[in-house]
């Protein structure tokens, strides 16, 4: 046998598309939106109750639908059951976990931003705006009982490659009523700039 000749020109090319693409491969960091950058985003808002998580296949992913009772609408109008449609979760099996993508525990309130789904094939599929910017877990004060709200984002540290450090980013801690009242007034803003 013959060894294979190698075409010169051939690894050639080949070499000047990696390095041409080596920019391109380095990690993407996004901005973090503010509280009305993603109130705008976001076709609705509502504060709502888990009642249900079921991963289903579709177009060859796990994707995990979960149910929600609509306690308020900040924004829009959802109807009283709503079901959003996060990538990952585990059917049978196989466990697909996909970093960002927020999941429920039945009877957790949360507060959404949520927005259709882009993809064509999920028309009429509700998704949360931004993951785990869009999601605010409530909880109650021990002291007070007073319902408190911390965004995802404020959960988890991100990195800031201007920094080279991990930082916490988003709200912490806030009165409900707190982000409501700033939810409500930059939809009212934002309906008032032509």
């Amino acid at each position: 046998m013959k060894p294979a000749l190698i075409d010169l020109t051939s690894i050639s090319f080949v070499i000047a598309f990696a390095l041409l693409l080596s920019p391109l491969a380095q990690s993407t960091t996004l901005a973090p939106l503010s509280l009305a950058q993603l109130t705008s985003s976001a076709a609705n808002v509502v504060h709502a109750e888990c009642t249900g998580n079921q991963a289903v296949w579709r177009d060859g992913e796990i994707w995990t639908v979960t149910s929600f009772r609509v306690l308020e609408n900040w924004k829009g109008n959802s109807p009283e059951e709503i079901q959003v449609w996060m990538i990952g979760g585990r059917a049978g099996a196989v466990t697909s976990y996909v970093p960002g993508a927020p999941r429920f525990r039945i009877g957790e309130e949360t507060v959404l931003f949520l927005e259709p789904a882009s993809s064509r094939s999920f028309g009429g599929v509700l998704s949360i705006t931004a993951w785990s910017e869009g999601t605010f877990r409530i909880h109650r004060d021990p002291r007070t009982y007073e319902m408190r709200v911390t965004q995802d984002t404020a959960i988890t540290p991100n990195f800031d490659p201007s920094s080279r450090t991990f930082r916490e980013t988003g709200i912490r801690n806030w009165p409900l009523a707190k982000l409501k009242a700033r939810v409500i007034a930059a939809e009212s803003s934002r309906r008032r700039t032509p």
